[in-house]
């Protein structure tokens, strides 16, 4: 088999994210921080009160022991409403890419800040309970590269927990032709669960034997852990090299005829999920 073929070779996630993870998992990383948070309907959080400074994270909000593996043993159902959700996602044509890649936004591509951020790439101005703030988003390192070059062997999409409102600007700035990320999805895409916004890579109607996604946590993605490649969080560094480094690997996984017995081997999903 093709698969036995191809060596990759990934970095692990933290097992237990921290604080700050757990947070902007739950919502998106610039509107955490300027609230309080109650909860709507669905149990997931909304925000109710300003705060003023940015690195404000709410104390009932933050639970340290937090374990992602049994999250995800908890909610194994896949959901049934995918048909509902996916309505607005075109069907895959021709000239696209056998493979699709899904991508994470904050963290990912790019990191995000109220605060100013010294050589950020480009700013914008959100709308927030009456105010506008103004947000500093730095593009991370080789992220252009990285696109350009995966668009040629993937369709790309650029699917995220944060509010369209907000992500919708950074993904105008970044790719404003819509020639590199083909689709955006965001949380009105996303299913609410036990207080966690998650992705059902389902709704995509795209084969999942050729599909990858790059996510910082693995709670995000709990109906398909073996289609997600682990990545840590970018936090700003100029010499990350990050993007640049799985380069290689994912342009092998498009040679795979199941990506997802690539990555469960590599990475031991079942047992990860079992011992939980």
């Amino acid at each position: 088999m093709r698969e036995r073929s191809v060596r990759v070779h990934f970095q692990f996630d933290d097992p237990f994210p921290g604080k700050q993870d757990l947070v902007s998992s739950i919502y998106t990383p610039v509107l955490t921080y300027l609230s309080t948070q109650d909860e709507d309907s669905d149990g997931c959080n909304v925000p109710t009160k300003n705060c003023l400074y940015f690195n404000h994270i709410p104390v009932d909000r933050t639970r340290e022991d937090f374990n992602p593996y049994k999250f995800i043993c908890n909610i194994q159902q896949t959901p049934c409403d995918q048909r509902q959700r996916g309505k607005d996602i075109p069907f895959k044509t021709r000239s696209a890419p056998e493979s699709t890649l899904v991508l994470d936004l904050d963290e990912i591509l790019v990191d995000s800040s109220l605060l100013p951020l010294t050589g950020a790439d480009f700013t914008f101005l959100i709308p927030f309970q009456d105010t506008y703030y103004k947000v500093y988003v730095k593009l991370r390192p080789h992220a252009m590269e990285f696109l350009e070059t995966l668009c040629k062997v993937y369709e790309i999409f650029v699917f995220t927990t944060a509010k369209k409102e907000y992500a919708e600007k950074i993904l105008d700035l970044l790719d404003p032709q819509k020639k590199l990320i083909r689709h955006r999805l965001f949380q009105d895409q996303c299913l609410c669960v036990e207080g966690h916004y998650v992705k059902d890579l389902g709704i995509l109607q795209r084969d999942l034997a050729k599909t990858v996604a790059l996510d910082t946590a693995p709670h995000t993605i709990p109906y398909h852990l073996a289609n997600r490649i682990p990545i840590q969080s970018w936090k700003g560094s100029k010499k990350d090299r990050g993007l640049l480094s799985l380069l290689s690997t994912l342009e092998k996984m498009t040679l795979v005829d199941d990506v997802r017995l690539v990555i469960s081997h590599q990475f031991k999903i079942k047992d990860l999920v079992a011992e939980d």
